[in-house]
């Protein structure tokens, strides 16, 4: 008893810390995360500052842009998390993956969300240079817009892709179970 009480209480704070940093698996939690603001969602990174500089690498018409943006751990923004799994070191999405990439492409396409610019924001744990970690966040995130643009046909121009690398780590990045959380797609709606 004491066994199946305790296993419980590790996946119930196991689920409760997803629900805090606003990893989703359904279409409707997908869907509701990109139209309501929740200021009660960790939207950033665990780092002491409130605001601070980091380097990102986006890609547009083909071409490979590095910018250097400000973020703001306090700021509630429309966004949601998702565990889309690729190998170590490999922007090939993982077959297990597919289906919460096929609620993903449902959500984008309802009538909630089928006329808003989305951002992909791909994400690594800290293993790694930081121009190796940036590209590869960067195919990461290639990688799902090309799965949705396939198979729900949504245009291109929809989606923008980002490559955060290891920049906002949503827990420390300090045992593999932390670095699979850090290790992350995040979808946003493009507020520009």
């Amino acid at each position: 008893m004491t066994v199946v009480l305790v296993l419980f209480m590790v996946q119930y704070a196991v689920a409760q810390e997803g629900n805090e940093l606003n990893f989703q698996t359904t279409e409707q939690g997908i869907i509701k995360s990109l139209t309501e603001e929740n200021p009660k969602i960790k939207t950033r990174s665990l780092r002491e500052n409130k605001t601070r500089a980091i380097k990102i690498v986006g890609r547009e018409n083909n071409q490979i842009t590095h910018q250097e943006i400000t973020v703001s751990d306090d700021e509630p923004i429309q966004s949601v998390n998702l565990k889309i799994e690729f190998d170590v070191n490999s922007y090939n999405i993982r077959p297990d993956s597919y289906e919460l990439l096929n609620k993903l492409g449902k959500a984008l396409t309802s009538e909630n969300l089928n006329d808003k610019a989305i951002l992909i924001k791909g994400h690594t744990d800290s293993d790694g240079n930081d121009d190796y970690n940036l590209n590869l966040s960067l195919n990461r995130a290639q990688a799902v817009k090309s799965y949705l643009v396939g198979l729900f046909s949504i245009p291109e121009l929809r989606l923008k892709i980002y490559g955060y690398g290891k920049t906002v780590p949503l827990v420390p990045d300090n045992n593999p179970a932390n670095k699979q959380i850090n290790r992350r797609v995040e979808i946003a709606v493009d507020q520009n």
